[in-house]
């Protein structure tokens, strides 16, 4: 049974029409510091309307000044941070109520001072509780008038204080009646103050003073009781004409109450519940972003240093090679020169060499001994034991050399590359499918939960019917009680109306008497008319007021009987809410265990109770809370999420690097297979000392065999023989020889000298170079060994960030629906006003009337006692003794009036 069903059992009274033109407003009224109450009902006016119309004016724009407040404070939007964390916004304020239950402690019956007064009375006359025990004796048993009787002793401390003041008031009534009959008896048989004589003594004029002024005095109490009757009666008036609205008001109010919570609870699960699941998808399609950058930022500082070394590896074998072979070109060219030149050279040496024995001397102005090479740049033979150039080695070099650069290590640095920039999409397409088992439970706890929400969306609306059967019962009474309003209002106008014209006439009469009296200050027997009017009119409304006491504190007395017992022992208890904790709260009162928990749960054993509701609902709790409801909806049947399979799935999430770690681990033993350490160990100093050398033995130039031409050319000319010319021809040979043998092969050897050079420094730095590469891609094998773990824990700190928001939105969701969901202050208003129409706005101004007419009465009977003492001392007197006053210059002692003197 979903937990809405109890509210349509709790509400299947409330109406839910709502009005579309806009109502009044009214506000209804607290107890005085008690009731929290939801209405705050306009005061009656005591005494200018238009300060109220004011007051009201201004509470229109306070309110929005303090609803704006309010809202403004709240959180238009769900938040979320880039860690993963919702804030979510509050619920929606959803539909206003006529009363909001701020109200303060001073608002309530119209007269506080008044009502402190009478409600400590009652007390003092009525100090015991309500019985408790006969309730509960008549809920468990039910009702037995002979239980009543046996009660009576027990009852005492209630009733007994009631009974005797109704006693004495029934008495007080016969008495005083007879005591009347008697005093006008007495009076108009000259006693009783009735003879129309005075004395004069030391007190006299003191006595009339005192006398006026406790009458002026009592005047004042009759007055105030009059006027604040009126007060009352007004107030009660204002009740009874605002009593169809508040009542109606309290029905739209707290059906207004249940629409707001399921609006609530649609918020939750619609969209709230969609607004998470969005979140869901959104970091799902951005898992490259949220999970393959970071683990991508984390292989860069160990992966890409070694993918830029083996590129820079490769770029510096090219080099190395390109040098290799580019030494090996010109080696191979100086070679052939120089074989060219050594066959050259060998012959021409041997042919002058013949020419000069067979010459004799003619060769002596020369040295041509040194016509013989100095260097070998050949290839090594280790055979013949020629040559100083190592080919053999060298072509095995550029062998390896170029097998390493067939690999194509560059393009597996850029597959590195590739893969690591690939690293955010695999990722991505990995997280989809557990993602994918996530959204699919998540939706079936939506679709859940919609269900639900519907059945209880379904049964409220079925509450309309049901109000306007209320409504249509309610109003014939409701206007019956407002038709009969007027009649209790214009008797109480009357009543208090006609002592509000004694206490008039009282006060002209002590009016006009004082005037008379300071105007003429004569004796009495010589008063003017004016003094002597004014007593004879406070002796009319002394007798007047007299009559009046006997049918006035009967009144008095039989509302006294009946409304206060009724504050005292229905109102009191049920602001305290003491009816509920000492009555069907108590558990094994009425059924064995809690009353209300057997009502609602059919389970006695759960302690829900009126007074505790009431309590909860005043501190504006949420309905799951302040009904507890758990007892009958378990909402962790409908937020429980089963997240352990997405869980695992998030956590086994693997990316495969098997193929980028088998590049590394194959570029690492190429590389280590690829070491040039013998080439460091091979003679390229000898070579290089080769190419340093002189290229012949010639002793004047042995790198310029045009000096020993020269030198035979000058010594053909100082030669007779016919061997001058074959010297001379020689000659221009060898100058031949120079320029186009072995010049171009001192060109080449200092070329081939450069490059050597320049290929030695490519192959001394290369093992560095390979052993730094070597150095990085073990370290990255080393980091790959362990990116397993590495790529987990993204995972599964991503899948925490995707499973929390479901987990967030369920906590977020049962905190809402525990503690704000249908915070029923709502329902407590109704209660308070409730209480407030009926303690307040009847109770407690009936209780006004039978105080204020009481007061009335008991004034009354003092103005009448010194109405008729003081009345004596305006009135004009038959004689007087004792006044000394000059009248046509004679003393007149102990006159008689006027007419009595024949």
């Amino acid at each position: 049974m979903h937990w809405f069903r109890v509210c349509h059992n709790f509400h299947v009274s409330i109406r839910r029409k709502r009005e579309e033109q806009t109502r009044a407003n009214p506000c209804s009224a607290t107890h005085h510091q008690i009731l929290n109450l939801g209405r705050v009902e306009e005061p009656f006016p005591l005494y200018e309307a238009s300060i109220w119309r004011a007051i009201m004016v201004l509470q229109a724009p306070l309110i929005f000044l303090i609803s704006s407040l309010v809202i403004g404070g709240t959180i238009a939007e769900n938040v979320r941070t880039d860690d993963g964390s919702i804030t979510f916004m509050g619920l929606p304020e959803g539909d206003s109520y006529h009363g909001t239950g701020d109200v303060t402690a001073d608002q309530g019956f119209t007269l506080t001072t008044t009502w402190n007064i009478i409600d400590g009375f009652l007390r003092m006359i009525s100090p015991a509780g309500p019985p408790y025990e006969l309730i509960t004796q008549a809920l468990q048993e039910g009702f037995d008038p002979a239980d009543i009787q046996q009660a009576i002793p027990s009852l005492q401390g209630n009733f007994l204080g009631f009974v005797i003041l109704f006693i004495i008031g029934l008495v007080f009534t016969v008495l005083f009646s007879l005591f009347l009959l008697i005093f006008c008896c007495c009076r108009c048989c000259g006693y009783c103050g009735g003879k129309m004589e005075q004395k004069n003594s030391s007190k006299f004029e003191m006595m009339r003073y005192v006398y006026t002024l406790i009458l002026l005095v009592t005047l004042f109490f009759i007055v105030f009781g009059a006027i604040t009757a009126l007060s009352v009666s007004g107030y009660t008036s204002h009740q009874v004409s605002n009593l169809p609205t508040t009542i109606d008001n309290n029905i739209e109010d707290l059906l207004t109450y249940v629409n707001n919570t399921l609006d609530e609870i649609n918020f939750l699960v619609g969209d709230q519940l969609s607004w998470t699941t969005d979140q869901i998808l959104a970091d799902v399609a951005d898992a490259g972003r949220l999970v393959g950058e970071p683990i991508q930022k984390k292989m860069r500082p160990t992966i890409m240093p070694a993918l830029d070394a083996l590129k820079s590896l490769d770029q510096y074998i090219n080099n190395t090679l390109a040098s290799m072979i580019t030494v090996d070109s010109t080696q191979g060219d100086v070679e052939d020169q120089y074989v060219t030149l050594l066959d050259n050279l060998t012959s021409f040496y041997v042919r002058l060499n013949d020419t000069c024995v067979n010459c004799g001397d003619c060769c002596n102005s020369f040295d041509y001994a040194g016509l013989t090479l100095n260097v070998d740049y050949r290839d090594i033979d280790q055979g013949s034991g020629v040559g100083k150039f190592p080919q053999t080695f060298l072509d095995g070099l550029i062998t390896s050399m170029e097998d390493i650069v067939a690999q194509g290590l560059h393009a597996q640095a850029n597959a590195g590359e590739t893969t690591i920039e690939n690293i955010p999409n695999i990722v991505a397409n990995l997280t989809t499918s557990a993602a994918g088992d996530l959204n699919q439970t998540f939706s079936e706890v939506q679709s859940n939960i919609q269900d639900a929400v519907e059945e209880g969306t379904s049964q409220i609306s079925s509450l309309d019917a049901a109000v306007a059967d209320v409504k249509q019962q309610l109003d014939p009474f409701l206007d019956m009680a407002v038709e009969y309003d007027q009649y209790r209002d214009t008797a109480m106008t009357v009543v208090f109306g006609f002592i509000l014209l004694i206490a008039g006439i009282f006060l002209i009469g002590v009016a006009l008497g004082v005037i008379g009296h300071f105007m003429s200050g004569a004796a009495p027997a010589s008063r003017s008319g004016l003094e002597s009017s004014g007593g004879c009119i406070i002796i009319i409304a002394a007798f007047i007021s007299a009559l009046l006491v006997i049918p006035f504190m009967m009144i008095s007395s039989f509302t006294f009987i009946i409304g206060g017992p009724v504050d005292r022992l229905v109102c009191d208890s049920l602001i305290s809410k003491e009816i509920f904790t000492e009555t069907i709260d108590k558990p094994d009162t009425i059924v064995d265990g809690y009353f209300l928990g057997s009502t609602i749960f059919q389970d006695p054993t759960i302690n829900l109770t009126v007074s505790g509701l009431l309590n909860d609902c005043q501190n504006n709790k949420g309905i799951y809370t302040a009904f507890q409801l758990g007892n009958l909806l378990n909402i962790s049947a409908f937020t429980n999420l089963d997240l352990g399979d997405a869980r695992s799935q998030f956590s086994n999430v693997s990316v495969d690097f098997s193929s980028f770690s088998d590049l590394l681990n194959d570029t690492v033993d190429n590389l280590q297979n690829a070491s040039m350490g013998p080439i460091n160990n091979t003679p390229w100093d000898s070579y290089q000392t080769e190419l340093s050398k002189n290229v012949t033995n010639d002793a004047s130039s042995p790198n310029d065999l045009s000096v020993l031409a020269t030198a035979m050319r000058t010594a053909a000319d100082n030669i007779t023989s016919p061997d001058n010319v074959t010297i001379r021809s020689l000659a221009d040979e060898l100058e031949n020889i120079q320029t186009k043998l072995l010049a171009p092969l001192i060109t080449n050897k200092d070329l081939l000298q450069t490059q050597l050079y320049q290929m030695t420094n490519y192959t001394t730095g290369l093992d560095a170079k390979i052993n730094e590469t070597v150095k990085k891609f073990s370290a990255a094998q080393t980091f790959l060994l362990n990116v397993s773990s590495i790529v987990n824990n993204y995972t599964s700190v991503f899948g925490e960030r995707v499973l929390g928001y479901p987990e967030q939105f369920v906590e977020y969701a049962e905190n809402q629906i525990r503690n704000e969901v249908g915070r029923c202050a709502p329902v407590y208003n109704l209660y308070s006003s409730s209480v407030n129409t009926f303690c307040i706005g009847f109770i407690q101004a009936f209780n006004g009337f039978w105080y204020c007419l009481g007061l009335c009465c008991f004034m009354m009977i003092f103005a009448f006692a010194f109405g008729v003492k003081s009345a004596k001392y305006y009135r004009k007197m038959k004689r007087d003794f004792g006044f000394e006053k000059e009248s046509m210059g004679l003393p007149l002692n102990n006159r008689v009036a006027p007419e009595e003197q024949h």
